[in-house]
């Protein structure tokens, strides 16, 4: 990084151009080695199978909204699940939505890792029906619903 008429230059800043030389220096020597090491191959994804959880998933009462307006959409016949697993039907709105709100949980996660929780802590501040006790029902034993008919 040196010019003809660099005199202005302090030594920090000397410094910092010599450290940044050599960092560069060395992506460009790394990049240059990885470009000739070869990739193992990628294992096939098994779209048929992670469509059946979805869509398991889809069919639980409780499922998120997202889920259930593409349950609608894959019942009307707009795409398949595996569709929506495989990228197909991604520039749908509600598959995009599906994503964002993923995306948005990954970034939680993150976060209270982050923050020093465990996976298992994770887990259960996303998913409120975990552990909950017997029969994952928060109303009290003596409180009838219709699903616990």
């Amino acid at each position: 990084m040196t010019t003809p008429n660099d005199s202005w230059k302090s030594a920090e800043l000397r410094a910092a151009e010599a450290q940044v030389d050599l960092r560069f220096k060395e992506a460009q020597d790394l990049a240059n080695r990885l470009k000739d090491t070869p990739l193992p191959p990628v294992p096939p994804v098994d779209f048929k199978a992670i469509a059946q959880q979805v869509e398991r998933a889809a069919q639980e009462k409780d499922a998120p909204e997202q889920l259930k307006a593409l349950k609608r959409k894959v019942d009307a016949g707009e795409f398949t699940w595996e569709d929506v697993v495989s990228g197909k039907a991604a520039q749908d709105p509600d598959v995009q939505a599906m994503q964002q709100e993923n995306v948005n949980k990954m970034k939680q996660a993150f976060q209270m890792l982050q923050e020093g929780l465990t996976a298992e802590e994770i887990m259960n501040a996303q998913d409120p029906r975990r552990n909950r006790g017997d029969d994952g029902d928060e109303n009290a034993p003596d409180i009838f619903t219709e699903d616990k008919w």
